[in-house]
């Protein structure tokens, strides 16, 4: 009996991750799930399927997920696909966002990225197969006001993956970056997208993911069009660029919003109030 490919999703709870469990799930993996919040990791994976398990993962406890990858690979199998899917988005100014909440943009927007590949990746490549799939954004090609810590933080994520993806070139392992706008779940929460740039939904974002998978490709935008945008956008002069922001209204993402929104979401995250 041939086996089921194992897939691993970082944050999939909900959201964004939980989509991606699912949309792996329908294509035949063997799927574990992995979130803070351990109840409702247990929901999702028992709302998606019977081969979906659930574990409490805290993404910046290296003890913890090198102890989750050995289990994984004992109880379950070879881990297949690995998805660095959770993420954090506090919003605001940068010089109200105390030390704590920058710590806590880096450490899972980036340094888990990095942690959880370092621990999965010997081991794919041991057996000369895998993939890594790194849910960036599209800020880390184009930085936005009030996103300047996030920003950069996938900006890194997206540096990390190309540089790897360059050093695994032959050895059987993938590495795919996603780069979607502002989606439209619990990170987004009171924020309104500017006109022509509307919030994506978590199901576009996972089949942009599923196609990486399959095709086996480097860099995806989520909407297709928004590479090419951003990328001639950046060609342009400085003034130009905020010239065209300030048309288009793009600082209303990271600096705007609705205030009681963006609290209640970082309450969640266990974020403390902004500075001042």
């Amino acid at each position: 009996m041939k086996r089921l490919a194992v897939a691993v999703v970082t944050g999939g709870a909900r959201g964004i991750g939980r989509t991606i469990a699912h949309d792996l799930y329908i294509r035949g993996y063997r799927v574990v799930i992995g979130d803070l919040d351990l109840a409702a990791t247990e929901r999702t994976a028992a709302e998606i399927g019977s081969t979906v398990s659930a574990v409490r993962l805290d993404v910046t406890d290296g003890e913890l997920v090198r102890e989750l990858v050995r289990s994984i690979e004992t109880d379950i199998g070879p881990i297949d696909v690995w998805v660095n899917n959770a993420g954090v988005m506090p919003t605001g100014p940068f010089t109200r966002q105390t030390s704590s909440t920058v710590d806590a943009i880096v450490d899972v927007d980036f340094r888990a990225v990095v942690d959880l590949t370092a621990v999965v990746l010997p081991r794919m490549m041991k057996r000369r197969r895998g993939h890594i799939v790194n849910i960036a954004s599209a800020t880390g090609i184009k930085p936005l006001a009030g996103l300047a810590v996030y920003s950069g933080s996938k900006a890194a994520v997206i540096g990390y993956s190309d540089a790897l993806r360059r050093e695994l070139r032959g050895t059987g392992v993938h590495v795919s970056v996603i780069m979607p706008n502002l989606a439209n779940t619990a990170m987004g929460a009171g924020i309104t997208a500017p006109p022509g740039f509307g919030a994506v939904s978590a199901e576009l974002v996972s089949r942009a993911a599923m196609r990486a998978i399959k095709r086996r490709s480097f860099a995806s935008y989520v909407p297709g069009y928004l590479g090419p945008v951003l990328r001639m956008s950046r060609l342009l002069p400085t003034g130009v660029q905020d010239w065209l922001d300030d048309r288009v209204g793009t600082d209303r993402i990271g600096l705007g919003g609705d205030p009681e929104a963006r609290a209640e979401y970082e309450r969640k995250l266990g974020i403390e109030p902004p500075a001042g």
